[in-house]
């Protein structure tokens, strides 16, 4: 999945208890973690995803973190990623 290809990050209201914010939020992943996990050039690892077209792993932006995020094309452009879900990235994730 080629991230540089993408304009926007597709999120759902944040009343929609059922969308990606809120799914996101419950895991204790903050929305601003997406943005910055993005924008520190993270790593594609080889993950068997089921709702998502990739798996990747890199930190926050203070970079005393990692994380996993996945993330999927958009269903309402092509030019935008949809996170679906993550996590604090596991050691085996993180040699990968």
């Amino acid at each position: 999945m080629e991230l540089g290809k993408f304009e926007w990050i597709d999120w759902d209201p944040e009343d929609d208890e059922d969308g990606n914010t809120a799914h996101c939020r419950r895991l204790g992943i903050p929305e601003q973690v997406v943005y910055e996990v993005l924008s520190e050039e993270p790593v594609e690892i080889k993950l068997p995803v089921k709702t998502a077209e990739g798996a990747f792993v890199g930190p926050n932006r203070a970079r005393n973190q990692l994380w996993t995020v996945l993330l999927d094309m958009s269903y309402k452009r092509g030019d935008w990623l949809r996170p679906v879900t993550g996590w604090k990235a596991k050691p085996a994730e993180i040699r990968e």
